[in-house]
């Protein structure tokens, strides 16, 4: 056998029913699946989805046999129980197996018997184009079962699949690892063929495993099985078994070593096993940002990537830094990749006694420091030595507690806190985008999710030409718009939402949409009639998205912990409309002017139709005119809000609102509900006292989510007199900058390994 087919075996494993695990009449074969950490095997949902319902849902067992080198140089066989833990997707109650099943279709499954095994190494990046690959996995095609493995090559991507020519998948391989040659890494999971091409579920997919509805239970497993994937492999370079490792054999593959990478085999194994100790972050902005903020640092420019990376781990955000190099005229520059990575994990660590002081094991926090520092005595520049050097400062390991394996016991460590770093700056932070376009002919309305950053460089998550009606946009935009604000979220920053509309849904309730699906719609405010305009009305209470943590990121389940995800999100983020037809031409010198006003202040409360509060939104007869109420807005000063009694998306209210956006209007307040015209006193109060106390226009924001809050809670809003339901309009010129293109991302990520 050759090197990778040496390795890859004893990881490999069949699935059955149980019984004597051989593929007879009385033992049906599935399909394959491959260990990746310790009794943790990773197949193909359509393979456990064999086993039945009862399978699926972890109620009843398969039985995996897998093979091992015994002492004499042979292969013996050992079976363990499978008890399938996450699958994707998973069918519900009462739902027959899918056929063919859908994307991600993969399942995590618990091996008893199996936490000595042998297992793969999972790439930590996407795969290129056109790399040569291996195909694995267990099949009786040929009359006899046994070990199978081919060779080609990917040929490219479609939508969510690897698309495999050469050696195409043969019955049972489904479930087997594809490994990419050049690397010695997994990159993907065969799922089957079509047509004349192999088609394979990416391992980038594994992040889809866990269920948002379940909360954070599946996240939680995924995580530990991928901290055990690393510690599991560096355990293996101080092994003293005769037999070769991963490690080792990626040492020796050219695409691992200089000029390509700066980062060896060896080196990246004890890292990725350091950061396997440590706190999980956040999502998946707190890594992106933080290999942002590291190219910068290294580099000495800003070149911002936008590709839009869904990491979870520590371990993802390092392999983002593989092969970077400085940024010279006409291409090419010095490979600067160690120095990026090292300065990452330093940073990482700092956060890690920052964010986590109550949870860390200070003997392997110290263990990683002092490795890290040998790190950049040996290998670095000085100037990059130094800056790892100060934030591993107070970060103490005594004795020689670097030349220890991670996760071996240590002596006590002292960790003593250090100043905090520095906050970063206002520049740095990232928000998102919804952009909702102008109905089609049969009522669908084209929308778009973007991530804005600096309020300049916009990136797109995903978008549907297409359409949907608008009822169902909040169905249609939850997955989207979770995956942004996990990109958007970092360190103390929650991205806010801004959301483009058309002017005839100005009424949408998207300060109410909500992260988690089937997730109840808030209850409405005291005061408030239960009527609402078809905008308010219409389409799905609930999102799914970002993942919910408690203070310390640790995935502990109570009675009294609330998912951030079935809360509105007005009650947690900085939710705002803005007009999509405005921002589709280039700003206005009133426009400009009145936003300038806004960001000075102080703002000041005025009727949006011009008339008393008293009067509500009851219009008195007046003249047919084009622009009824331009005058009077045209004729506030640059601090005035105009403020509006009810909704805005048609009648007199859309008169009003268009006027107001005509005459520069950058900030408006409505109520968006219908409601009882005696109640409009009590609304313009209330907002009143929220411009008076925020005073500009960056101060609003935490006003207007303090006061939602107030009115989600129907009790506290009839205690202290609030009605209705508030909607902001926010809408500075020039974010982004007018006629600046969205950037695509190239088609494929950069190599993996």
């Amino acid at each position: 056998m050759s090197a990778f087919d040496e390795l890859v075996r004893p990881s490999l494993a069949r699935i059955g029913a149980p019984g004597d695990g051989y593929a007879t009449d009385r033992d049906a074969y599935g399909g394959s699946g491959f260990f990746i950490a310790p009794g943790w095997l990773l197949t193909c949902a359509h393979v456990v989805g064999k086993g039945g319902a009862a399978v699926c849902r972890g109620e009843s067992a398969l039985r995996v046999t897998w093979q091992e080198r015994t002492a004499a140089g042979d292969w013996r066989e050992r079976t363990g129980t499978g008890t399938a833990v996450l699958l994707a997707p998973r069918p519900g109650p009462g739902e027959p197996p899918r056929d063919p099943w859908p994307f991600p279709d993969l399942a995590l499954v618990r091996v008893t018997g199996a936490d000595d095994v042998r297992c793969l190494w999972l790439s930590d990046r996407e795969p290129a184009a056109r790399a040569p690959v291996g195909l694995y996995g267990w099949s009786v095609q040929t009359g006899e079962l046994g070990v199978r493995h081919g060779t080609g090559e990917l040929t490219g991507s479609d939508a969510r699949a690897l698309l495999l020519g050469g050696s195409l998948p043969i019955g049972g391989l489904s479930g087997g690892p594809v490994l990419d040659l050049r690397y010695g890494a997994v990159v993907g999971v065969i799922k089957g063929r079509r047509r004349e091409e192999g088609v394979a579920v990416p391992v980038t997919a594994l992040h889809e495993l866990p269920d948002p509805r379940e909360g954070r239970a599946g996240t939680d497993v995924l995580r530990e099985v991928l901290r055990a994937h690393d510690l599991h492999h560096v355990r293996l370079l101080d092994d003293p078994s005769p037999y070769a490792h991963w490690t080792a054999l990626q040492a020796a593959l050219p695409a691992l070593a200089p000029p390509v990478s700066g980062i060896g085999a060896e080196l990246r194994a004890r890292l990725y096993g350091h950061l396997a100790e440590l706190p999980p972050p956040a999502g998946a902005g707190e890594v992106v940002h933080l290999v942002e903020e590291v190219k910068e640092q290294v580099r000495g420019e800003r070149l911002r990537s936008l590709v839009l990376r869904d990491v979870r781990t520590w371990r993802e955000g390092a392999a983002l830094l593989h092969g970077l190099r400085t940024l010279e005229p006409g291409g090419g520059g010095t490979l600067v990749d160690l120095d990026a990575v090292l300065l990452y994990a330093a940073k990482a660590v700092r956060r890690a006694v920052r964010d986590h002081p109550r949870h860390l094991d200070p003997a392997r926090l110290g263990a990683f420091a002092h490795w890290l520092a040998g790190q950049a005595d040996v290998h670095r520049h000085w100037a990059v030595g130094e800056a790892i050097r100060a934030l591993l400062e107070g970060v103490d390991a005594p004795g020689d507690a670097g030349s220890r394996a991670a996760g071996a016991p240590a002596v006590s460590t002292v960790v003593t806190p250090a100043a905090p770093p520095a906050a970063a700056p206002p520049g740095t932070r990232t928000d998102v985008l919804v952009k909702v376009g102008s109905p089609m002919y049969d009522g669908r309305y084209p929308w778009s999710v973007q991530l804005i950053y600096d309020g300049l460089d916009v990136t797109p998550v995903d978008a549907d030409d297409r359409g949907v009606r608008a009822e169902d946009l909040a169905g249609a935009l939850r997955e989207p718009l979770a995956r942004a604000l996990g990109q958007g979220d970092h360190d103390e920053h929650l991205a806010a939402i801004e959301v483009f509309l058309p002017r005839a849904l100005f009424d949408l309730p998207v300060d109410e949409w909500q992260l988690l699906p089937d997730a109840p719609a808030p209850p409405g405010g005291a005061g408030g009639s239960a009527e609402r305009t078809a905008a308010d009305g219409g389409g799905e209470a609930g999102f799914g998205g970002d993942p919910g943590f408690d203070g310390d990121g640790i995935g502990v389940e109570d009675d009294d912990f609330v998912d951030e995800r079935s809360m509105p999100l007005g009650m947690r983020r900085t939710v705002v409309i803005r007009d999509a037809r405005r921002n589709a031409r280039p700003p206005t010198p009133e426009w400009r002017k009145r936003w300038r006003g806004a960001v000075h202040g102080p703002l000041a409360h005025e009727p949006l139709h011009g008339r008393s509060p008293a009067e509500g939104h009851l219009a008195p007869s007046r003249p047919a005119s084009r622009y009824p109420y331009y005058r009077a807005l045209s004729a506030m000063d640059d601090i005035c809000v105009p403020v509006y009694c009810g909704p805005v998306g048609s009648g007199e209210g859309q008169a009003a609102m268009r006027d107001a956006l005509t005459a520069g209007h950058s900030v408006v307040l409505w109520r968006r509900d219908r409601h009882d015209h005696d109640e409009c006193r009590d609304f313009h109060r209330q907002v009143a006292h929220v411009l008076g106390t925020a005073r500009r226009a960056e101060g609003l924001n935490e006003q207007v989510r303090d006061l939602r809050i107030s009115l989600y809670d129907p009790d506290t809003a009839r205690e202290q007199g609030l009605r209705g339901k508030l909607a902001v309009l926010v809408d500075p010129p020039d974010r982004p900058p007018y006629a600046a293109e969205t950037m695509r991302p190239p088609p494929l990520a950069a190599p993996g390994g």
